[in-house]
């Protein structure tokens, strides 16, 4: 690594072509279990994600294939830059850092070596992504237009700083600890044109992703009942569809003045970030009240996989159930196809009238 200047002053690294060479031969097996917390298991010598299992990296432990997400890469640099967001010098900084890696002659069939990846993966200190000042007029498009989640939901969230937008204009969701300190961040982006997953801020703790607690008073309090998601977003459609329903129950009856905009804070609700239970095991253990689970992971390969395993493991020890969302892959493609019928079957009715 070379740290030289331009003629205004301004620093700039080069890296050499054993050091880049180094980077890009990174062990992927190794890097993600350390930068994800994924765990792999071996079948014929392919490496398969237990927790996202559609995750499967080639027998020389560098080639990536993640079929789910339409994405696949060659080395870690790839992975920052597909998966993370990073652009090329951000990932090629993560992965070299400031010490140079010498390169054997036989870098082609090796990887950076054991110690020398520990040492650049040390995990890193949480820091919430700085919030955008003023209006935030693409979060709420994002969540209220493309998401169809309703307003109450999104200001609640957005009051009890469960949510925000970020300089970078990310929706940022946010997990905290029992006693009220930010320990997680998951970033999704607003821009619907970008073809960008959700990113774990680095440093973040996934056992205290995205939570929404029962709120007591609320309409159906009970604290003993969990309900679980693989993503926020997820967990907010589950909400406003619960609205959604009893609106409907009310007015069916001729009683729309007895519905109760607050009926989804009825319960616990826990978003995995994924399918490992990392965040469900930290939630049970900070609220012994909590006696029933309700898995709602999404309607594909993965999420029924998961489901089937989550079930198993708790079984034993809790009353579990399993939600599934009506139509589409998960709970806010059902939102959205409940508010699109509900919208169109208003426009007939006001056509006729």
């Amino acid at each position: 690594m070379i740290d030289r200047r331009y003629e205004s002053g301004k620093s700039f690294v080069m890296y050499s072509k054993e050091e880049l060479e180094a980077a890009r031969r990174t062990d992927m097996v190794t890097f993600l279990e350390s930068h994800e917390g994924f765990n792999f298991k071996s079948s014929g010598g392919w490496y398969i994600g237990i927790e996202h299992d559609s995750l499967k990296i080639n027998p020389d432990r560098y080639t990536w294939h993640w079929y789910s997400r339409d994405l696949y890469g060659k080395g870690a640099i790839d992975w920052l830059c597909k998966v993370d967001g990073y652009d090329f010098k951000e990932a090629v900084s993560r992965l070299i850092g400031n010490t140079s890696i010498r390169a054997s002659p036989e870098m082609r069939k090796a990887v950076i070596s054991e110690q020398h990846y520990q040492k650049k993966t040390k995990k890193a200190e949480f820091k919430a992504p700085p919030p955008m000042q003023g209006k935030w007029r693409e979060l709420f498009a994002y969540l209220n237009i493309t998401r169809k989640l309703p307003a109450d939901i999104i200001n609640y969230c957005v009051s009890n700083k469960l949510i925000y937008l970020d300089v970078k204009k990310r929706a940022i969701f946010c997990g905290y600890d029992k006693f009220g300190s930010m320990k997680f961040a998951e970033a999704k982006i607003t821009n619907t044109y970008n073809k960008y997953y959700p990113q774990n801020i680095e440093g973040s703790m996934k056992e205290y992703s995205f939570y929404i607690p029962a709120k007591p008073n609320a309409y159906g309090y009970d604290p003993t009942k969990l309900y679980v998601f693989e993503a926020p977003i997820d967990l907010l459609s589950h909400g406003a569809l619960m609205q959604l329903s009893m609106k409907k129950q009310c007015a069916a009856v001729g009683m729309s003045e007895m519905y109760r905009s607050d009926c989804w804070l009825g319960i616990n609700r826990v978003s995995l970030s994924g399918c490992s239970d990392i965040a469900l095991k930290q939630r049970l253990s900070d609220d012994p009240r909590i006696k029933q689970i309700v898995f709602c992971l999404d309607n594909d390969e993965r999420g029924r996989q998961a489901t089937e395993k989550l079930m198993s493991d708790y079984s034993a020890n809790f009353t579990v159930k399993v939600s599934i969302p009506p139509y589409g892959k998960d709970w806010n493609d059902t939102l959205k196809a409940v508010v699109s019928a509900h919208s169109k079957q208003t426009d007939k009715t006001k056509t006729e009238e």
